[in-house]
């Protein structure tokens, strides 16, 4: 039997077997880059909310209301607000250090400082 095909006319086997090693290698690359991407997009929606967190925390302590310590839940992430006051050279005034820490793993997710009136506030003196 003679053999018509030409050596030029197509893949064989082990050529597109090759081929697509390389496209498998290269869509588990794309994979994990894309898992990084997605993981780091999710920390940063944590620090936003965070953030949010302790806006609010400190425009209730500005107005004079006693917020509580565990706020609700902001886009799904749960926080819990550590206060530090601190004294300043005016008397009636504070510094106020806020932290907000995640109410499951306890990690600082973001951090404000402020200033609020300790006189006609009733908040306590630093």
């Amino acid at each position: 039997m003679i053999n018509t095909r030409s050596p030029e006319s197509g893949f064989t086997l082990i050529e597109t077997l090759v081929a697509l090693v390389i496209l498998a290698m290269s869509a588990i690359s794309l994979l994990g880059a894309t898992e990084a991407h997605i993981n780091r997009i999710g920390a940063l929606e944590n620090r936003a909310a965070a953030q949010w967190v302790l806006e609010n925390y400190l425009a209730e302590m500005t107005l004079g209301l006693s917020p509580t310590p565990t706020p609700a839940a902001m886009n799904g992430a749960a926080f819990a607000v550590a206060v530090n006051l601190v004294p300043t050279q005016d008397t009636d005034l504070a510094q106020v250090d806020l932290t907000a820490r995640g109410a499951t793993d306890g990690r600082d997710y973001s951090r404000l400082t402020g200033f609020v009136d300790t006189t006609s506030k009733g908040l306590p003196a630093p």
